[in-house]
């Protein structure tokens, strides 16, 4: 009866393993066209960076400080020369939107990140067209 009870034990764990290796496998196939889709997608974005600039925090009498700016676009790969070219008249309408809008208005000694991250893609999409910019990824923002 031992080795019976051996057979049998080295029947289970070979049709466990053979289980695990279904599963692994079924996942690995159907997670990889997840994963191939989504490096698809993300192969299709370049980053463009803005040089560091400095605007103002606007308060209700006008400027009460100011805060610098860096920060990168995130534009579709075909168009990542196009946007290069042009990031001067993204940095003129983001200086634009910043005095006019309250951009980085502190409440608290905090700045509004998400606030200071839309002011930024609306003044970039204006100035090059919202197919151009998908995204504004600010890397820092440091009071002065």
């Amino acid at each position: 009866m031992g080795r019976e009870a051996w057979q049998v034990r080295w029947a289970l764990l070979a049709g466990l393993a053979g289980a695990l290796l279904g599963v692994l496998a079924t996942a690995t196939v159907l997670g990889g066209e997840r994963f191939r889709r989504q490096t698809a997608e993300a192969s299709d974005v370049a980053y463009v960076p803005v040089q560091r600039m400095t605007l103002p925090v606007m308060g209700a009498g006008g400027p009460q400080g100011y805060v610098v700016v860096e920060f990168a676009l995130e534009v579709p790969r075909a168009r990542r020369a196009w946007v290069r070219e042009r990031v001067p008249e993204v940095r003129h309408a983001v200086n634009a939107a910043a005095w006019r809008s309250g951009l980085a208005a502190a409440s608290d000694d905090r700045f509004d990140i998400d606030g200071m991250r839309a002011v930024l893609l609306v003044a970039a999409q204006s100035a090059l067209g919202p197919g151009n910019i998908r995204q504004v990824r600010i890397l820092t923002a440091v009071p002065v």
